[in-house]
């Protein structure tokens, strides 16, 4: 089956004003944001660079590829770069941000699709251990650094250009395309074509009542897939689309495995056992927690990370017996109170996973009830 690479050798030279803007040219952009363009594209929105002198500058030398997250990513921007459909359109406002104070990762750049219309992608968490301490801080945190960021980037955005705007992003990138759109100014939704949220996650009910959520609701593109874990965290109020991909489980975040049929994303009727199983798992687990216990065990978890002084995951496996060394001694001079906070929420956790598991059955009923509604 066709993957994004395949779309791009198909559609890559017809231009957008020659085939129209679709779900997988959104998704592209979407993981564009992804590539390290620390000083290559410029910080202001009114200068850019083409993706084709982006991708040749990045390329000069072998240094970019210690911060290319995932393999695809080189591929894509190569691709990209090669294809009269992408390739002249122009990079801007790149911003790179890791605040460890304030536990934010945040991440976007500005993608001119053609001339007053604008893609707005948002990065999604990167191998940071504070990127991912973020998203945790989610269960406790409204609004998150990140997403109070997104707002002011999307809205100094909408101050320096003129035109429409269509904003994305892929995991928690998706996730700050859609809370930017919700909580900026009624101009600048009116302004807004569409929002795609690409397995990203939902929001807390409360969020998804408020006005500005209801005002752009319709024009949110929400994709999971069929294993989906991280795109059904919270709630999605929204319509979803299943989409196939050719991998399993987690890998399936992986947006190179997703499916292309044509011009879109390759459709399922239903999820799998195993999506419905950690979602009910993680809220169960969640709404037995209190908030004050969710923010200790997760400063207590990431505190332990912490103490091995490593500042992505990479480096934290890297020296894999010395970080370890430093956990089960940080472990140790744990105070007595924190210690037990974290082996009773964990043991929480395995004995909701373990009910879950047993109550397989219920699971397979609901999927069934899903699939069903999902071809009405």
């Amino acid at each position: 089956m066709s993957n994004i690479f395949d779309y791009i050798d198909w559609r890559g030279d017809l231009s957008v004003k020659n085939d129209k803007f679709n779900n997988v040219d959104a998704l592209i952009l979407s993981r564009l944001s992804y590539l390290p363009f620390d000083n290559i594209v410029p910080a202001e929105f009114d200068k850019g660079i083409s993706i084709y002198n982006a991708a040749n500058e990045l390329f000069k030398n072998d240094s970019y590829k210690k911060n290319i997250l995932w393999d695809g990513d080189t591929d894509l921007l190569k691709y990209t770069a090669c294809n009269p459909r992408f390739d002249h359109m122009m990079l801007s406002g790149y911003v790179n941000i890791i605040e460890h104070n304030e536990k934010m990762q945040f991440s976007a750049l500005i993608i001119e699709i053609e001339k007053n219309r604008y893609y707005i992608s948002f990065r999604g968490t990167d191998n940071s251990i504070i990127g991912w301490q973020e998203d945790f801080n989610m269960y406790y945190m409204f609004p998150l650094p990140s997403q109070k960021k997104a707002v002011t980037y999307l809205e100094q955005a909408a101050k320096a250009l003129s035109g429409t705007f269509i904003l994305g992003g892929h995991s928690k990138g998706g996730n700050l395309a859609v809370y930017a759109s919700a909580f900026c100014s009624p101009e600048i939704q009116d302004r807004t074509e569409a929002i795609f949220n690409h397995d990203g996650p939902g929001f807390d009910s409360k969020v998804i009542a408020e006005y500005g959520f209801q005002s752009i609701k319709n024009k949110i593109h929400t994709f999971v897939l069929q294993t989906s874990i991280f795109g059904m965290m919270f709630e999605h109020e929204e319509d979803y689309v299943i989409v196939k991909s050719n991998q399993k489980g987690f890998l399936q975040h992986d947006i190179y495995s997703w499916e292309i049929r044509r011009t879109n994303l390759t459709e399922l009727n239903s999820m799998t056992n195993t999506s419905l199983f950690f979602d009910h798992t993680i809220k169960q687990f969640v709404s037995e927690l209190g908030v004050e216990q969710r923010k200790e065990f997760i400063d207590g978890v990431f505190s332990l990370l912490e103490s091995a002084e490593s500042k992505t995951f990479d480096e934290l496996g890297e020296n894999f017996i010395k970080n370890s060394s430093a956990i089960m001694k940080t472990i140790k001079n744990m105070d007595s109170k924190t210690r037990k906070l974290i082996l009773s929420t964990l043991l929480s956790f395995i004995k909701c996973a373990k009910n879950n598991f047993s109550d397989i059955n219920p699971l397979k009923k609901e999927n069934k009830k899903h699939k069903k509604s999902q071809k009405q």
